[in-house]
């Protein structure tokens, strides 16, 4: 297995950092989901892995947000290597470096924007006193400064999507996880939603996004492709890097 390579003095870790990772459930027969993977994505990189249905992209979303232990292989994470971590250990460092963005937006219905916000802060030990202000900035970011008070069901599916991405943020993470963000909005709506995460991109936020719609994946940097649980690269761009 091809370990990490050491970096040199001064030089920040990247974000993510895959090595030779391999994830099989066990079934009769087993099923190899993730199969040797290799991924770095450094600071304030904007990744987007594109496949179809069952080609293993969920399940390496969840390796990336350390809701599933590799079976094989190493991550690292901030230059944390995530392998052998005690399951509470990974969970702190889930709350506090990791923002998760779903296609469903799991807002609860009877709570105001700003209060499914502060849900997002609850592990993250920030104290109970700074919880609203926090929420209330993320929400400000992604331009419903002016909806704090509002309770989903008196939002668009956009805004919805806009106060889960507000509550992936309101953590800081080093790591923003999408999976399939605009999945549930239409094509406007979409792009809408989309323009807005290539917005934090452009912020320095680290992003990778789980989709199948290569149209999806156009405003990403850099495009791997997976199929049958194997990562291929597709296309790199130019891309913004705090890693220095």
């Amino acid at each position: 297995m091809r370990s990490p390579s050491p970096l040199p003095a001064g030089v920040r870790p990247p974000v993510v950092e895959l090595a030779a990772v391999e994830l099989t459930y066990p079934s009769v027969p087993p099923v190899a989901a993730v199969r040797s993977c290799d991924l770095t994505v450094r600071g304030g990189e904007y990744v987007a892995v594109v496949g179809a249905s069952g080609s293993g992209k969920s399940s390496l979303l969840n390796v990336l947000g350390l809701l599933d232990r590799p079976t094989a292989g190493r991550y690292l994470l901030d230059g944390v290597d995530t392998t052998g971590l005690p399951d509470a250990e990974r969970t702190a460092l889930r709350a506090h470096r990791i923002g998760f963005v779903f296609q469903a937006f799991h807002l609860l219905p009877h709570r105001t924007a700003v209060e499914n916000v502060m849900l997002g802060l609850l592990y993250s030990q920030v104290p109970r006193r700074r919880r609203r202000a926090l929420a209330a900035q993320a929400l400000e970011r992604v331009g419903l400064g002016h909806r704090l008070d509002a309770e989903p069901t008196t939002l668009s599916g956009g805004e919805r999507q806009r106060v889960a991405i507000a509550r992936a943020l309101a953590v800081q993470p080093s790591l923003l996880l999408c999976d399939e963000p605009t999945g549930n909005l239409d094509s406007a709506t979409a792009r809408t939603v989309l323009d807005l995460i290539a917005g934090l991109h452009r912020e320095g936020v680290t992003i990778v996004m789980i989709t199948h719609d290569t149209s999806v994946a156009d405003g990403a940097g850099r495009v791997v492709r997976m199929r049958d649980g194997v990562l291929t690269q597709d296309r790199t761009d130019h891309v913004r890097s705090t890693a220095s």
